[in-house]
């Protein structure tokens, strides 16, 4: 029987789930949430499915994919997480625990239902009001403190707190405005700080049965004012000695959040009493999945899973629980620290000389525009590194590093520009 899938806003790297299922065998139909996509996702080159539905109410869609025998419905980026639970709901289908959808987007009630489990957590409020923010800080223990939407996504209007005044400011910064995903923010959710790298968990799952495609360690930096960077994002192998504690931490959320089922994205921090949730997503990791160096580090991508836990459920089941890469890889994030334009790039040319460099993508050419960041949307594009020998490939990405830190791979006209 050939599976039929749905997939809502494939946008991103879910714009990639389409072919990966028809090449097993599977139909695909695009459904949009919303009658326009939100701004950030509209670079997205295509969503690949086979044929798509304009947007409308879930009543209406769930009667068409009634009529076309859609077997599941997935989210394909994270505006489409809400919607895609509606359309199972309506079309009785088993997926995740429609009762903590909203858990799934809101991250103040994604925190606590892992707080009710059981599991480790920040302290945390959320509220519009600054003046009751201020008199939960002031219990708290150590500063900053973390401000932020409660559902926003890329890591948008993050500040990071040191005293009350600031408090005051990022709230009314947040509150009233539509977020990257068109959401009107109406409260802010306030956290306390975990120190320390992130480490994503990146999974599929079927049935409640949870499969780790793969874990990195993304490491950022604060941007002045608000916001945090990604500078790099390493593939851990069996030689990260945490790696085991992570993995169990994300099952146990995973299952706390009611993720039976599809690709999830999954943020933590270590603490010094084990791994902590900063968010998760119901959707695959975004900003970058480039097929090539994908492939050459591990046998299957998250993507891959996906499509082969939705088409051959039975080969899905037959594999280990955790998937360990082949070739240790390294993802070093481009950014600038001033707005110009570009007008010359020979400065890449010394990225030849540096072993490791695999792959570069999404890089500005001659004649864009560049801004500061202050997000993790991976604008201005990302610089592949790959080794067999993990010693060599730390010492390129730090010279990588150093190069962008050192303005010394572009050359950019700063004069106002427009």
């Amino acid at each position: 029987m050939t599976p039929r899938i749905a997939i809502v806003d494939g946008y991103s790297t879910g714009r990639l789930l389409a072919p990966a299922i028809h090449a097993l065998g599977g139909e695909t139909v695009h459904i949009v949430s919303s009658p326009s996509p939100p701004a950030i996702l509209k670079r997205s080159s295509g969503h690949g499915a086979q044929c798509a539905l304009p947007h409308a109410a879930p009543q209406v869609i769930a009667r068409q994919l009634q009529e076309r025998g859609i077997d599941a419905v997935l989210a394909g980026a994270e505006s489409g997480v809400l919607f895609a639970d509606e359309l199972c709901h309506h079309l009785g289908l088993t997926w995740n625990v429609h009762r903590l959808s909203a858990a799934r987007r809101d991250k103040y009630m994604m925190i606590e239902e892992l707080r009710a489990a059981g599991l480790l957590v920040v302290q945390q409020i959320r509220s519009a009001d600054p003046t009751e923010i201020h008199r939960w800080a002031k219990g708290q223990h150590e500063w900053p403190i973390v401000i932020k939407p409660v559902m926003s996504t890329s890591s948008e209007d993050i500040f990071f707190c040191h005293n009350l005044e600031q408090i005051t400011l990022a709230t009314d910064t947040i509150i009233g405005k539509l977020n990257y995903l068109d959401v009107l923010n109406t409260d802010v959710l306030a956290q306390t700080y975990l120190d320390g790298p992130i480490y994503v968990v990146n999974s599929v799952s079927h049935h409640g049965r949870h499969t780790t495609s793969d874990i990195w360690q993304f490491d950022f930096e604060r941007t002045p004012g608000k916001g945090i960077r990604m500078v790099q994002h390493t593939l851990l192998t069996p030689t990260f000695d945490k790696l085991n504690e992570l993995v169990d931490y994300n099952n146990r959320a995973l299952t706390a959040l009611g993720i039976h089922n599809g690709p999830s994205h999954t943020e933590l921090k270590l603490t010094p009493h084990g791994p902590s949730m900063i968010e998760t997503g119901a959707r695959l990791m975004g900003a970058t999945i480039e097929e090539i160096p994908f492939r050459r580090s591990m046998k299957s991508t998250q993507v891959d899973l996906t499509a082969q836990a939705l088409c051959t459920p039975t080969v899905f089941a037959a594999r280990e629980q955790v998937q360990h890469p082949d070739l240790p890889m390294a993802i070093v994030w481009v950014h600038f620290d001033t707005d110009g334009r570009v007008t010359g790039t020979d400065g890449l040319r010394q990225l030849d000389d540096i072993a490791s460099v695999v792959g570069l993508y999404g890089l500005p050419v001659q004649g864009d525009l560049v801004l500061p960041s202050s997000d993790t949307t991976g604008q201005h594009g990302f610089i592949y590194l790959q080794s067999d020998n993990e010693l060599h490939l730390h010492r390129d990405c730090r010279r990588v590093r150093r190069l962008i830190r050192d303005s010394a791979l572009f050359d950019l006209d700063t004069r106002k520009v427009g």
